[in-house]
């Protein structure tokens, strides 16, 4: 099966051909009574059965582990113990499980299997043969990301349409359906929550982690080190420039939100530094550590995402994209993330 489609009725097929549960448990009987899956099991040379109520699906996202797992429990009744099979378990998934007291296994040799005071089988390391594909790009990347960005800021809305005002609001325009396919990715993920409309974040810490680990450098189209006649205050004119997207990175915005020193120039994205550079007085600067800013055009979305406007009309990046940026950078940097993090943490759990 390996790289191809997985389907349950693939799966089912693909078990009953296969002689190891998980070794050293061999597979002696696979029942499928009622859409209901029943397997036996022994060690090699025991007469001893062990039977698996299984729960079995083609995809692997937390949210489906976490409900094959409930299923499972379900079904297990007298002997039986509850078991599932996903394409693929990730060593976080397998702790999930082991803390839920439920045997997984996946079609790539990784699992667990507990049987109480007679068997424990722990198998972990093995690649994932069966990536998925999201229905849409990355939750935490892209335009996408700004879904989360915007949960992390507030972390209920009563509705999608209220979450896509605010979202057009801190500068993201997206049609509902972007909106609601973002959230269901995030609630797959159990990063959020969806009840009767009512959109809720519910790990924060997660999420934060995964925007961080997903952030990649972005493209830079241009770039030019100036300095300004009005100085770094000057930069407020950009915003005269009403098709103008602008904002200063979360590398050069760091004392908005905690103490940190730092020298060399203002980074400064901006979608067109033709247009940008057209606002303000300005001359090149050749060595970069001597310009008052350092523009880079960039489309990248998050720079310029709910952006913060301070007493001088400067544009500073919000304290969770400070906190990707920094998280991303070196030891010092990483640091000042580990203060925004808890700041970002304690504002959130104030917000319930």
């Amino acid at each position: 099966m390996k790289n191809k489609k997985v389907t349950v009725e693939s799966m089912i097929s693909f078990i009953k051909e296969e002689k190891n549960l998980l070794k050293p448990l061999i597979i002696k009987k696979v029942d499928n009574i009622r859409s209901e899956i029943l397997i036996e099991a022994a060690l090699k040379d025991d007469a001893e059965i062990f039977r698996f109520a299984v729960g079995i699906k083609s995809s692997n996202t937390p949210a489906i582990v976490q409900h094959a797992a409930f299923q499972a429990k379900e079904r297990a009744f007298y002997d039986m113990n509850p078991l599932i099979i996903v394409p693929y378990l990730s060593p976080e998934r397998l702790g999930e499980l082991e803390n839920a007291g439920v045997s997984g296994v996946d079609l790539c040799g990784n699992g667990v299997i507990i049987v109480p005071e007679r068997i424990y089988v722990f198998r972990s390391g093995q690649p994932n043969l069966y990536p998925q594909s999201r229905p849409l790009n990355n939750p935490y990347k892209g335009r996408s990301a700004n879904v989360a960005r915007l949960l992390l800021i507030k972390p209920q809305f009563d509705s999608l349409k209220s979450l896509q005002k605010a979202l057009a609001d801190a500068g993201e325009r997206m049609v509902i359906s972007q909106v609601s396919k973002a959230v269901q990715a995030l609630a797959d993920d159990l990063v959020v929550t969806k009840k009767e409309g009512v959109i809720r974040l519910t790990d924060p810490s997660k999420l934060l982690d995964m925007l961080a680990s997903e952030w990649k450098n972005p493209v830079i189209r241009s770039q030019q080190a100036v300095r300004l006649k009005g100085g770094i205050n000057s930069l407020s004119a950009l915003s005269k420039e009403p098709l103008l997207k602008w904002a200063v990175t979360g590398t050069s915005s760091v004392l908005e939100y905690t103490v940190f020193s730092e020298s060399g120039p203002v980074m400064v994205a901006v979608t067109d530094i033709k247009s940008a550079l057209k606002q303000v007085e300005w001359s090149p600067e050749p060595i970069k550590n001597f310009a008052d800013a350092f523009f880079i055009e960039t489309d990248e979305p998050g720079f310029f995402f709910a952006s913060v406007v301070d007493k001088f009309g400067i544009r500073r990046a919000g304290i969770v994209q400070t906190f990707i940026e920094l998280a991303n950078g070196d030891a010092r940097q990483q640091e000042a993330a580990d203060d925004l993090r808890e700041k970002i943490l304690r504002g959130l759990a104030n917000d319930k």
